[in-house]
């Protein structure tokens, strides 16, 4: 049977809206396979219009900002700014596109006759009125009753709410089902079977997966001087030994992100531990002297870099064809970057 789904505006938050590959374009994807159709609400689509032209205005004030700053530096920006775009049109562009794409249904206000359940469930302070900030919930409680009262009117028997709103969650309601929306996304994408076949295959290629990031993140910390830098305020580097690398994929936690007919994208969180011994000319105490050209009192000095981050890679998932008689995993997408990120 298919699901009746609504999607929280905290999701398309958290999965920076429409970028390509997320979550939301996967929902797509599982909707073009006949799983599932959308609803919403005149709330809901007002509130992501404005989280995102919000945000869009924002990049783009950032864009105009460095411009004029590399214009002040002499630079000729490589970026061919235009000053009549609309952050507004372009935002509503966009998710119209998604509504039409989608088929989405939009409930609007007039859905709801009765709000006095709203208001005895604020004064009542039950969910979603909970915590401090409980006016701020109004959109959210407003939002949960037009999808009982759509779900009353039409018959139908449950909508599925995708939220990362804890609030929405602890909400009791006979026609709504809250799920963790990675959770229901993973098994949407794919049959029990499959996500055993999954974890299967991430077992027996597990060790090989840490090797080639350990790999990769060794020539970075070995070779790339740069890196050191601002932890040491230093940029001569005599020797860098290091101590130790661990590279721990978390597969129990992995998650589908993307499908296509050929392969799964698979997202798993990874923790990235090591320590490196660095030696260099510190200048802390040292003075330049411009007759001799050159300085004096640089003293050698040793020092640990290390960190230990949680992050995430992707991991490409290839499905069973009539050329392939077995799947097989390949590293899709790691940043090396993120291991670099909060070192001390």
């Amino acid at each position: 049977m298919k699901d009746i789904v609504f999607v929280d505006t905290s999701v398309f938050i958290r999965e920076n809206y429409f970028s390509k590959g997320n979550r939301i374009n996967t929902l797509i994807q599982i909707h073009n396979f006949g799983l599932l159709d959308f609803v919403s609400t005149e709330i809901t689509i007002t509130e992501l219009l404005k989280h995102l032209r919000e945000d869009t205005e924002q990049l783009y004030k950032n864009i105009i900002n460095n411009n004029a700053e590399l214009e002040r530096k002499g630079i000729k920006s490589p970026v061919n700014v235009n000053l009549e775009f609309d952050a507004h049109k372009s935002t509503k562009a966009v998710v119209e596109n998604f509504l039409g794409q989608t088929s989405t249904y939009v409930i609007g206000y007039n859905e709801l006759t009765n709000i006095k359940e709203v208001f005895d469930n604020y004064f009542l302070q039950k969910p979603p009125f909970q915590g401090k900030n409980k006016k701020h919930e109004f959109p959210d409680a407003f939002v949960l009753r037009l999808l009982e009262a759509y779900c009353e009117h039409k018959g139908l028997h449950k909508i599925i709410v995708l939220s990362a709103d804890n609030d929405m969650k602890e909400y009791e309601s006979k026609f709504l089902e809250y799920r963790d929306y990675k959770t229901y996304i993973t098994e949407k994408s794919a049959q029990k079977e499959t996500l055993d076949e999954i974890h299967y295959y991430l077992e027996a290629e597990q060790e090989k997966c840490s090797a080639s990031i350990k790999e990769k993140l060794s020539d970075v910390l070995q070779d790339n001087e740069t890196i050191y830098y601002n932890v040491l305020s230093s940029a001569e580097i005599n020797d860098i030994n290091i101590k130790g690398i661990d590279v721990d994929l978390d597969i129990d936690e992995y998650s589908i992100k993307e499908q296509t007919e050929d392969y799964y994208i698979l997202e798993i969180p990874v923790t990235l531990s090591y320590s490196v011994e660095v030696e260099y000319i510190d200048y802390d105490y040292a003075w330049y002297d411009k007759e001799d050209d050159r300085w004096y009192n640089e003293e050698l000095a040793n020092d640990i870099v290390s960190n230990n981050r949680r992050t995430t890679i992707l991991l490409k998932y290839y499905k069973v064809n009539t050329t392939r008689k077995q799947p097989y995993i390949s590293i899709e997408d790691y940043n090396i970057e993120d291991a670099l990120a909060g070192m001390r």
